[in-house]
């Protein structure tokens, strides 16, 4: 009976260390969501594959739909600044933190171009062509504009 005793004492003992332990684990784990300027697959695939390499990083995931990018990582091992940085470093926007001029040189030609992803940088109107500049005549006075000359009529052929 006395070994019974024990055994169940043992087995209670150690069940709660264990809940113990996977309450501590699990409360190790934290999530950021980082706003970015990803556009594209490629950006996606970049930050996916290199955020995996930043210390205490366990998960990352891009949606290109809502520029975020969603960060699992150990609380223990890095914090959100850490990660902010490290997408920034990639040449990316983290947050409000602007991306690596070298690094975003880097990237990606697609990703590099003007307006892609980048703040205050949109594409504008391809602007009217401006009008041509007046003729001058050899003492630089202003020439009038002439009308074309008709095309003449092709004469009759002779037989």
């Amino acid at each position: 009976m006395k070994n019974l005793l024990k055994t169940g004492a043992f087995l209670l003992l150690l069940v709660a260390g264990r809940t113990q332990a996977q309450e501590s684990a699990q409360s190790n784990f934290a999530s950021v969501d980082i706003h970015s300027n990803a556009v594209c697959d490629m950006c996606q695939t970049t930050i996916q594959t290199e955020m995996l390499y930043v210390k205490g990083v366990q998960a990352v995931k891009v949606d290109l739909d809502s520029n975020i990018i969603h960060v699992e990582y150990k609380a223990s091992k890095t914090d959100p600044d850490k990660l902010r940085q490290a997408v920034a470093k990639l040449g990316y926007m983290a947050d409000s933190l602007m991306p690596d001029p070298e690094a975003r040189k880097a990237l990606p030609e697609c990703c590099q171009k003007e307006g892609c992803g980048m703040p205050g940088m949109k594409h504008e109107a391809a602007a009217p062509p401006a009008p041509p500049a007046p003729m001058m005549d050899a003492t630089g006075e202003p020439v009038a504009p002439t009308a074309p000359a008709e095309p003449e009529e092709p004469a009759e052929p002779q037989h």
